[in-house]
């Protein structure tokens, strides 16, 4: 018993060491654990990402994310360098083309992971590992491409993988049954059989009524026999000859037309062009081949499955149209792969809560026309509904009311408006409502700009060409700061009187401030709350640091501290 007992315990304290050099079990980390270098990057890589932990994997981390409301993981090398992500994909919402290859060249095994992998200067691609139903199963790996026919990219099959479709070899027979098949050959050596096989001469027998050789007559009769038999035999060729002479001469003259015929559809056909695909503003469709990489990585990104996908190019701005989940969208990308907005036309239905509210209080009797929700990178999503008016039921003169994402009106477009009915109700085409959207987002332009100098606005121009509607401020120091939105949301970029970029700023969201930082406000600063934090980049300091603002809930009295990327208060 007490061996047993040992070795109860040798095998106890063996599993503990193995599941301590798990890197996957014990390596659950807390964000203050994670180094700046990886934070930084994947607020870089994914601004608006909720992290919902972190785990090190070998000498890598990753963080567990949820990106509107689809769960990911971002592996992040520990010198800070992004390595891949990955996006999980509902087995219901892979492409048929990728299941139908499962089930025709692995019957009866499952998919365990499923989901659309991003890597550095790659495009993204549907990632699968399917194995046996049990445990221990080494699975295979298997890569589609997430654009065309899904065609498989990649398969690498594990070391000891049996292949389903092999074709199952018979047993080998038994060595006694082979034995006994050797011995058997031996036996045949009997003469009695060939000696049966003589009654063939018993054919011979005409020689048997030589005895009775009572008269020279009977033996002219038994020869007369074989010459008799002779006949048909000379008769039979003669037969199949006049048949074989008449063949060839039939062939050759019903072959030597074939091949005339055959030689026909050599001739170069016309090719016909191809079809020139536009869209409702006459604008050309690209080709495929057109369209850079990180744009299409971006929309993957973005719409899992399009359908009828053609992409333009609007205004320097990549466009992809295509229907998703059965409504028209438009999404817009810039050529360094920089997702800006997203437009989807909206059924009636869609028109509820407080924008209802608001059309029937103050247009009793509407008709629903259109609308479009405007998804965008700074988080300032719209709607936009047109209706006729119920006075304009006939001249089919269009209002336009514009509502933000909480539904509340932001701005009405009256039918007499310069981009209003007034074209519709001739019979015009009508016209983009990127044009609307546009009306949307004008701004006039503030005091502030317009004392920014020259140079500092070139400077800026130079270094954001792409970037538009720039709200100008002038900070304490005299500097100059342009307030934009990109794909990573509020951006700040300060100038000096110079024409020089002394420091840039990128909000961050709230949930990914460190818990450091966090520790040190409640310490420290009492009764205030965070209400906004930024990463900021000091270029003649080479300084990366964090900018807080923090404000008492009570007196609503703010101030900014600032932190090193570790965390720690630092003083500026």
């Amino acid at each position: 018993m007490k061996k047993l007992g040992r070795l109860f315990l040798l095998l106890f304290v063996l599993q503990i060491v193995i599941l301590s050099c798990n890197t996957l079990f014990a390596q659950k980390l807390k964000s203050s654990d994670v180094p700046a270098d990886v934070t930084q990057t994947l607020e870089f890589q994914y601004p608006y990402v909720k992290v919902t932990g972190w785990v090190k994997d070998g000498s890598d981390y990753v963080a567990s994310i949820k990106d509107e409301g689809t769960a990911g993981k971002v592996y992040i090398s520990a010198s800070g360098v992004w390595l891949r992500t990955t996006f999980n994909v509902p087995q219901a919402e892979l492409p048929s083309t990728i299941t139908d290859y499962v089930k025709a060249n692995f019957p009866d095994f499952i998919i365990s992971v499923s989901c659309l992998e991003e890597k550095e200067n790659e495009k993204t691609r549907y990632y699968l590992e399917v194995k046996p139903d049990g445990v221990g199963q080494q699975p295979s790996v298997l890569t589609f491409s997430t654009t065309g026919k899904n065609e498989l990219i990649s398969r690498k099959d594990p070391a000891n993988f049996k292949d389903p479709l092999a074709p199952v070899e018979k047993p080998a027979p038994k060595p006694v049954a082979a034995k006994e098949k050797e011995t058997k050959p031996a036996t045949p050596a009997k003469p009695a059989a060939p000696a049966k096989d003589t009654k063939p001469a018993a054919s011979a027998k005409p020689a048997a009524p030589a005895k009775d050789n009572k008269d020279k007559d009977s033996k002219s009769t038994t020869t007369a026999k074989p010459v008799a038999s002779a006949k048909p035999v000379t008769d039979k060729p003669v037969a199949s000859a006049k048949p074989e002479a008449k063949k060839p001469e039939v062939k050759p003259k019903t072959e030597e037309p074939k091949s005339q015929k055959e030689s026909k559809p050599e001739k170069p056909k016309k090719e016909k062009p191809e079809p020139v695909i536009t869209d409702e503003q006459g604008n050309v469709a690209l080709k495929p081949n057109a369209v850079p990489d990180l744009v299409t990585k971006a929309l993957a990104k973005k719409i899992m499955h399009p359908e009828e996908l053609n992409w333009f190019l609007i205004d320097s701005m990549y466009v992809a149209k295509c229907m998703n989940t059965g409504k028209k969208t438009a999404c817009y990308i810039t050529p360094q792969g920089v997702w800006e907005k997203t437009l989807t036309a909206l059924t009636e239905e869609s028109v509820t809560g407080p924008m209802l509210k608001h059309l029937n209080d103050y247009y009793k009797g509407w008709k629903f026309k259109s609308a479009m929700k405007e998804q965008r990178a700074d988080k300032n999503d719209k709607t936009m509904v047109e209706f006729y008016e119920k006075a304009n039921y006939k001249s089919k003169l269009v209002t336009t009311a514009l509502f933000d994402k909480t539904g509340k009106l932001i701005r009405t477009i009256d039918p007499d408006y310069e981009l209003g009915g007034g074209n519709k109700a001739s019979g015009a085409e009508e016209e983009d409502l990127t044009k609307y959207y546009e009306k949307m987002n004008m701004s006039l332009e503030s005091d502030d700009a317009k004392n920014v100098p020259e140079n500092v606005a070139a400077v800026f121009k130079l270094k954001y060409p792409k970037v538009a509607n720039v709200e100008w401020k002038e900070d304490e120091n005299m500097n100059y700061q342009a307030v934009y939105y990109s794909a990573r949301g509020k951006e700040i970029c300060v100038i000096n009187s110079y024409g020089e970029i002394v420091e840039t700023m990128v909000m961050g969201k709230l949930d990914n401030l460190s818990t450091t930082i966090q520790d040190n406000i409640k310490k420290d600063h009492k009764g205030f709350k965070v209400v906004e934090y930024y990463s900021v980049k000091k270029i003649a300091e080479k300084l990366n640091l964090y900018k807080v603002l923090i404000q008492n809930k009570k007196t609503g009295e703010e101030d900014v501290l600032w932190f090193n990327l570790s965390g720690r208060p630092v003083e500026i």
